[in-house]
């Protein structure tokens, strides 16, 4: 019984600080630094690229981006937690299998999807963030860098598989309070 509590905490805790930091990122970190940024106009010159043109867009980013290097090494040891959860789920005698199957492959697409929000699209929108310098005030489509046209275009792809991989946390915590049978 202590051994199925363990790991029933372990899933818990990883996936809720995880998602916990995420709706953190949305609603408290990414709108207060674009607010903020912008109510008080900022701008200046970025000490990696002195030719960028920077306004209150590329400081909301930075600052934001910075945060989500951050986040992206939370979410890696939430994910941890979350295997030892679901190893140590595998290992015990009750409970139903149907369900730690779903939960095993609710844990595996967490896994791909954040390897492939926050390795593959993160490293490359870090990437062009540190070595490209896109005026980020230019709003139209048609007057927007190729290296832009990417930026934006990974930028939304980001912000979807995230949030895909945020419906599967819910389940992945969803099925684990509220199962009945390992009680």
């Amino acid at each position: 019984m202590i051994i199925e509590s363990l790991g029933k905490f372990f899933i818990l805790f990883g996936s809720g600080i995880w998602l916990g930091g995420f709706i953190m990122l949305g609603f408290g970190v990414a709108p207060v630094n674009f607010g903020v940024a912008e109510q008080w106009q900022l701008e200046g010159e970025n000490p990696r690229m002195p030719d960028q043109v920077v306004n209150y867009r590329t400081i909301g980013g930075e600052l934001t981006g910075n945060s989500i290097a951050r986040l992206n090494i939370i979410e890696a040891f939430c994910f941890f937690l979350i295997v030892i959860g679901i190893v140590i789920a595998w290992n015990k005698s009750s409970g139903s299998d149907k369900l730690r199957v779903i939960r095993t492959i609710l844990v595996l697409l967490i896994g791909v999807l954040f390897y492939y929000y926050g390795v593959t699209i993160g490293g490359r929108l870090m990437e062009l963030r540190n070595t490209v310098p896109i005026d980020f005030s230019i709003e139209d489509s048609a007057l927007k860098s190729a290296e832009h046209l990417e930026f934006d275009r990974l930028h939304k792809t980001y912000t979807r598989v995230a949030g895909i991989a945020m419906v599967a946390l819910m389940a992945l915590f969803t099925t684990t309070i509220f199962d009945k049978e390992s009680n």
